[in-house]
């Protein structure tokens, strides 16, 4: 059942609680209680959430957590559905008049199933409070793992303590601790893409998500950010580190030396009077403008006061002055050295208060309206702020503001898209009236893009977010939505964020129902596509959100909205970082067990302290080899079969798609070319355009080389989705399951041997199936390992086809920007069509066979990592475990093993401690709960690179459980004395 409703009946409660708590084994004691006790739906609703936690008989902190935020979930749901009924009827009539977009694809595409519920992520507060109390928590516990991973390491290498195993199990055991350790120093970010047109509104946004007035530059009239800019959280020590600092990183020499050449270019006629010379003022409609913009901004009047003296004389004899050529003024321009002495250098600025840190960052990041000289904006390639007073991203989330994204002035195309394919999170921001009209959740920034960031994975890691919901006119919005004429201006504008929320979720799955459409998908596999992505949006004010915190004291009240939550800025915040607390939570606490099963078998074989005779540790390696034969060929079974799912998924579904990709890429090639060559008035380029497109091998203001590509993907788009992503996904989570059943069956089937041996069972039941918890937790780590690089290594794979078609393309590109003189551009063009058309044939088919390879090079690499990282790996993890059965046990063995058991015990109390910190029931681990942990481990995973796979009731749970008495305050002594009491 997923909805509860006042109208639920007991059974129906049961099956909701069911429904939504599907891995936890208290939930069956809470549904019988609802059963028992005749709670339904209406009653659940009115109860407090203590009154409903009594009722169903929870009692664990943890576990009254998650039903409070399940049911607060349910109340909020049950709320907005009565409360956005005028506002849903007056959309739905607004939407039937309105752009085709909710029309576009099949008649489901605006269906009510479409349309989201209640957004959770507005439902579910997390305050500052619990953030703060959840990276303490964590630290805490980090604190304890590095700890005791150090305590660890200095006794196990004591000279003293030498004998405590052989040279093999010693250095073994060494190994698997420094992994261990280096794994807990140090947490991964979040990185979220912000990207917007000219006017979207971003840096306001991002001014207001870090509580500033404006630390970035701020223009709705042209594009501010001139550079890629990361801000992040400053968690250095407070007493050495500013409260606010910047790391300006510089293009190298080379990379400003090529791009200058390319900017000259532009300025250089190829015909007339001035061919061959560089133009030093341009009008500012000019198509070159953007390139004399940047040239001057670096080189001021050393740039434009460069004519040269020329023999030939005026009237009343004065000297002539030309502009220069091309090579004299680059010649010149290099000695200039006032602005380009920073390249290949990262510079460092840094300010106790935010009007003088951004005073001194602006030239950095800012392309002014008023351009002159001396600026440093055109040559620094990234900007990377830091300050403790962003609580926002004080999670880890990393917030990276993108050039705007199809503004002229951008020139850096490629390196946004890099960042991309390494976000974790994109957000499409855009102004709140256009983000309907222009169709803008459809078009994701282009057909192309939004294939690839299917392809990627990236579609569930996507978020809109609408601005300016403050700038409304009460007459236009009563009229547009229908509204009764006594409609205040906060409802109206309340109005309009429901209607857009509602049409920009029906835009963006009609947009994937396009993209099946075009990859020869029917209307069943369309459904299923859309089916599977949602698009959060948010409605937000970031002025009004400025203004009620008083960060605008000189702007005057807000007009519209009267409280924070209202501007929906919070509820974006709060969003930002619960996608990093969950993504820290879950590697903190994995980390944390991981030292914990190290600390707890190392503990296990040193108390192993039988010195059995010969015969008996003869008998014992023999079953241990017998039971370990059989393991391996099961291993090796699995890897196989999951390596032969792979290899076929690779051949037979996603190769043909290719194929028939490159056949359409050949077929439409030509024409996409002359399209490029037409009149601007009939959508061609622009001849400068051209010239400075195929200047730069295909990729200026426009990508050729993805337009002609753009076929293939258009073909294989969603079934290599479907084969790398969730396909691939599968395979793996299959795998892992398959060998941590094998591995979990090897200790219970070895003591069988081992009693058929007649090995005594004082010796075998010492190593207890504590022993292959690390191994399991390893064999899990390394799986996930490999599907995020499997993942990682698809990107790179499905990016390879266009620069493959522009190796092709290059001879073209240089032949048709060697032409000048008058008619150079005609024949420029010509050039270019003609190598097209030479080209086709096999430039489309050369790429796609190259994808073709790497995915077998891929499905090889992961069939050998799975070999050598799993099975080699597991059997000779399996061999060191239980290697004290047959290894001689010397005196000097037992005394070294006695002298470290109190020491290891300690640290694994330590570890253990940690574990608790982070987990969510406060109980011990006992033998019991490790094994239930173990078999619930073969049934689900955290898999930290899909994080959109994961429920949002289990995350804001493990978010937000945090116990009413937790403190990280105390020693390592006070958590022995809990370990005690415990």
């Amino acid at each position: 059942m997923d909805a509860l409703t006042s109208a639920s009946k007991p059974a129906d409660v049961a099956s909701w609680l069911h429904a939504h708590l599907p891995e936890e084994e208290w939930v069956n004691t809470a549904a019988d209680a609802a059963r028992e006790s005749s709670i339904d739906g209406a009653a659940l609703l009115s109860m407090s959430s203590d009154e409903a936690a009594s009722a169903l008989k929870v009692t664990v902190f943890g576990r009254k957590r998650k039903l409070t935020l399940l049911l607060d979930k349910a109340k909020s749901n049950v709320t907005g559905s009565s409360s956005t009924g005028a506002a849903s009827s007056s959309s739905a009539a607004l939407g039937s008049s309105s752009s085709a977009a909710t029309s576009t694809g099949s008649s489901s595409a605006s269906s009510s199933a479409d349309v989201p519920s209640a957004d959770v992520l507005h439902a579910a507060p997390i305050d500052s409070a619990t953030c703060d109390q959840a990276l303490h928590d964590e630290a805490y516990a980090l604190g304890l793992c590095r700890w005791a991973g150090g305590a660890l390491e200095k006794l196990l290498t004591k000279p003293e303590h030498q004998g405590w195993a052989t040279s093999e199990v010693r250095a073994s055991r060494l190994r698997e601790l420094a992994a261990l350790r280096a794994q807990s120093e140090e947490l991964p970010s979040v990185s979220i893409v912000v990207v917007g047109n000219t006017g979207a509104g971003k840096s306001t946004l991002l001014n207001a998500m870090l509580g500033e007035a404006s630390i970035l530059p701020t223009n709705g009239m042209r594009a501010c950010t001139a550079c890629l800019i990361e801000m992040r959280y400053e968690d250095s020590d407070p007493v050495r580190t500013p409260e606010y600092r910047a790391e300006i990183e510089f293009l190298t020499k080379e990379e400003w030396d090529k791009e200058l050449s390319d900017l000259l270019d532009d300025l250089t006629p190829n015909d007339g009077p001035n061919e061959g010379k560089v133009s030093l003022s341009v009008a500012e409609d000019s198509m070159a403008y953007g390139s004399w913009c940047k040239v001057y901004a670096v080189y001021g009047d050393e740039f434009t006061h460069s004519r040269v003296r020329t023999d030939r004389t005026g009237p009343g004899g004065r000297v002539i002055y030309d502009n220069p050529t091309l090579e004299s003024l680059k010649a010149k321009l290099r000695g200039v050295r006032a602005i380009t002495h920073a390249l290949s250098t990262t510079m460092h600025e840094s300010a106790k208060e935010s009007v003088a840190f951004r005073r001194k960052c602006e030239r950095y990041m800012d392309s002014l309206k008023d351009v002159h000289g001396g600026s440093y904006w055109p040559i620094v390639k990234q900007v990377r702020l830091y300050s403790r007073r962003w609580d926002s991203l004080k999670t880890g989330a990393v917030l990276v503001d993108a050039p705007g994204v199809h503004d002229d002035n951008s020139a850096r195309d490629a390196v946004v898209k890099r960042r991309f394919k390494e976000a974790d999170a994109v957000w499409i921001v855009s102004n709140i009236v256009r983000a309907v009209n222009d169709k803008t959740a459809k078009d994701l920034l282009g057909e192309q893009f939004r294939r690839q960031l299917l392809m990627d994975g990236q579609f569930g890691s996507l978020a809109f977010i609408a601005t300016q919901s403050d700038v409304i006119e009460r007459a236009e919005a009563l009229r547009a939505l229908a509204l009764p004429p006594g409609t205040s201006l906060r409802e109206c504008a309340r109005a309009r964020n429901a209607y857009t929320a509602r049409r920009l979720a029906l835009d963006f799955k009609a947009g994937l129902r396009e993209m099946a459409r075009d990859a020869g998908e029917g209307v069943a596999g369309a459904d299923r596509l859309a089916a599977k992505h949602s698009l959060p949006v948010f409605t937000v004010s970031s002025v009004e959100y400025q203004k009620l915190r008083g960060l605008r004291p000189a702007d005057g009240p807000a007009r519209v909205w009267a409280e924070l939550e209202d501007t929906q800025l919070p509820p974006l915040i709060r969003h930002v970082q619960r996608q990093a607390l969950v993504r820290r939570k879950a590697l903190s606490l994995r980390r944390c067990e991981a030292m914990r099963d190290f600390a707890l078998s190392l503990l296990s074989l040193l108390n192993h302290e039988a010195r059995l005779p010969q015969s008996v540790r003869d008998a014992a390696k023999a079953a241990f080899d017998e039971q370990a034969a059989t393991l391996s060929g099961e291993l090796e079974q699995h890897t196989k079969a999951a390596e032969a799912r792979i290899r076929k998924a690779f051949a037979e579904d996603v190769a043909p798609k290719l194929h028939e990709g490159a056949s359409s890429a050949k077929t439409a090639a030509v024409e996409t070319a002359a399209k490029w060559g037409i009149s601007v008035n009939e959508g061609g380029l622009h001849w400068a355009t051209y010239k400075a497109t195929t200047r730069r091998h295909g990729v200026f203001r426009i990508n050729m080389n993805e337009q002609l590509v753009e076929p293939i993907f258009k073909a294989v788009a969603t079934q290599w989705e479907r084969s790398f992503l969730t396909g691939l996904s599968s395979t793996l989570d299959g795998l892992r399951q398959s060998l941590q059943g094998s591995l979990g069956a090897f200790h219970p089937a070895l003591l069988t041997r081992l009693a058929a041996a007649r090995v005594p069972d004082s010796a075998s039941s010492a190593l207890s199936g504590a022993q292959t918890d690390s191994l399991l937790a390893s064999l899990h780590a390394k799986v996930a390992e490999i599907k995020t690089a499997a993942q990682k290594q698809q990107r790179d794979l499905s990016r390879s086809m266009e620069p493959a078609v522009q190796t092709e393309m290059t001879p073209g590109y240089d032949d048709a920007t060697a032409e000048a003189g008058t008619g150079s551009h005609r024949r420029r063009v010509a050039k270019l069509e003609a190598h097209v058309e030479r080209a086709a044939p096999k430039m489309f088919q050369t790429a796609t066979d190259g994808v073709v390879s790497k995915m077998q090079a891929l499905s090889d690499g992961i069939g050998q990592t799975l070999r050598a990282d799993v099975v080699q790996a597991a059997r000779a993890a399996m061999r060191t475990a239980y290697s004290p059965l047959w290894d001689e046990m010397e005196e000097g063995t037992v005394q070294a093993r006695r002298a470290l058991v109190p020491h290891v015990a300690a640290a694994l109390l330590e570890t253990k401690n940690a574990v608790r910190r982070l987990d969510e029931e406060l109980v011990d681990v006992t033998e019991q709960r490790r094994q239930a942990k173990r078999a619930k481990q073969q049934q689900e995973a955290i898999e930290l690179d899909d994080d959109d796979e994961v429920p949002i009731d289990e995350t804001l749970a493990a978010v937000e459980n945090v116990p009413p008495h937790a403190s990280a305050a105390g020693t390592s002594g006070s958590a022995v004395k809990t370990e005690s009491r415990a």
